[in-house]
């Protein structure tokens, strides 16, 4: 019995504490008027593009062809991006042309790459 008692008191004052609130900090004395917000930016705007990479093997002597298909919102920027790829052959000389004409990729998942862009929202 008296284990028990020496152990509730320690345990009950810790229960006690624990449910307690903290004390609220002081504030600085500055207070901001209502009409006074911070200027909001923006938001920003993105083009998205998925590019699809497809390996074509025609016969079993030639080495397989790769393929590149691009579906965005917007049918220009697709239409574009494939007449500048037509005669590359690495997924990674594409990436690197992406890169510099500022596609950001996101994610891959298999054979989909997925890209956005912040410039070119900017300008439509």
């Amino acid at each position: 019995m008296k284990k028990i008692l020496i152990l509730m008191s320690f345990v009950l004052p810790l229960t006690i504490l624990a449910q307690t609130k903290p004390m609220p900090k002081k504030t600085n004395g500055k207070i901001t008027p209502k009409n006074e917000n911070k200027r909001g930016e923006m938001p920003t705007h993105f083009l998205y593009m998925i590019m699809k990479v497809e390996e074509v093997k025609k016969s079993k002597k030639e080495e397989p062809t790769t393929k590149f298909k691009f579906q965005s919102f917007d049918s220009r920027y697709s239409g574009k991006l494939y007449d500048i790829i037509k005669d590359k052959t690495s997924t990674i000389e594409v990436l690197n042309l992406l890169g510099r004409r500022g596609w950001e990729l996101v994610s891959v998942n298999n054979e989909h790459y997925y890209f956005k862009n912040r410039f070119l929202a900017k300008n439509r």
